[in-house]
């Protein structure tokens, strides 16, 4: 999905959202997209058109904010109109201290959150139409850190657990992970589901796969063996399998259905970005 522009957190926040960003698509290239898994949960403001969720029951309406948790597989969401939304991107282990709910990735497609949450976002929405996004962002932001953190939670252990990962992309091992949080093996997988709702080894998977999107997305022409070996797969038939594990499709398919990023691609602090925050200096 095509996130412009995005903002960093306060410090209050900064060690557990990655980002927040606005987006403004027209109707017909929005539904054209879809979002597939990353490592981030999304704590979305839908301030534009109404939302509909492609789901196995039909098309369901989504509240004006709702919570797009770990997914395991391609999400469709398709606008009544123009959509314009802003959202927090959560990293996983942050969902209990900052929104105090579960997001089960297993059951739960997409959480409605409650009266207080529509209400503010109602007020985002004004705020957006006669100020601004870059206000509203300040508003979201200021609403967060008034609620956030409510009751006590040892996070120190699996926060800077998670943050390796990220910065492995998802290739360290698992055991010295764990020794690393000074815990056994089974104490800290207990420990880290019990905030993420997923294993650590299914959480490598996602920030793996994350990771693998990016560089195809900075240069799609990029050799999907030097991409295996980078990525630590055994070879280029285990990664496709990996890829459309969650995509669905192929590698190339993805990159070949990527054409809103066409343009992106051609901008060098776009690209320079990517490379920098995906650490994707070998992508060309």
């Amino acid at each position: 999905m095509l996130h412009q522009p995005t903002y960093a957190p306060v410090p209050m926040l900064a060690a557990d959202v990655n980002c927040f960003w606005a987006l403004e698509q027209d109707q017909e290239s929005y539904n054209r997209e879809v979002y597939l898994p990353d490592a981030y949960i999304e704590v979305m403001i839908n301030v534009g058109a109404p939302l509909m969720l492609e789901s196995e029951y039909g098309m369901l309406e989504l509240p004006r904010a709702f919570v797009n948790p770990l997914q395991n597989k391609p999400l469709r969401i398709r606008a009544a109109g123009f959509c314009q939304m802003i959202s927090m991107q959560l990293y996983p282990w942050a969902v209990k201290p900052i929104l105090n709910i579960d997001a089960d990735p297993s059951t739960v497609h997409v959480i409605g959150l409650d009266a207080e949450w529509q209400r503010f976002a109602d007020d985002l929405t004004q705020i957006v139409a006669h100020r601004g996004y870059g206000e509203a962002i300040d508003c979201y932001q200021e609403y967060v850190c008034k609620t956030a953190y409510r009751h006590k939670h040892d996070l120190m252990l699996i926060r800077t657990a998670g943050h390796l990962l990220h910065r492995s992309h998802g290739q360290i091992r698992m055991a010295d992970l764990a020794a690393q949080s000074y815990l056994s093996s089974s104490q800290f997988e207990r420990q880290f589901k019990h905030y993420t709702a997923i294993s650590p080894k299914a959480y490598a998977r996602i920030v793996r796969f994350g990771s693998l999107q990016a560089a195809l997305l900075v240069n799609p022409s990029i050799r999907l063996a030097d991409l295996a070996d980078v990525y630590g797969y055994s070879d280029q038939a285990h990664l496709i399998r990996e890829f459309k594990s969650f995509a669905h499709c192929t590698p190339r398919d993805f990159a070949a259905s990527a054409p809103a990023y066409f343009e992106l691609r051609q901008n060098e602090d776009w690209c320079d970005f990517m490379k920098q925050y995906f650490n994707l200096s070998y992508a060309g």
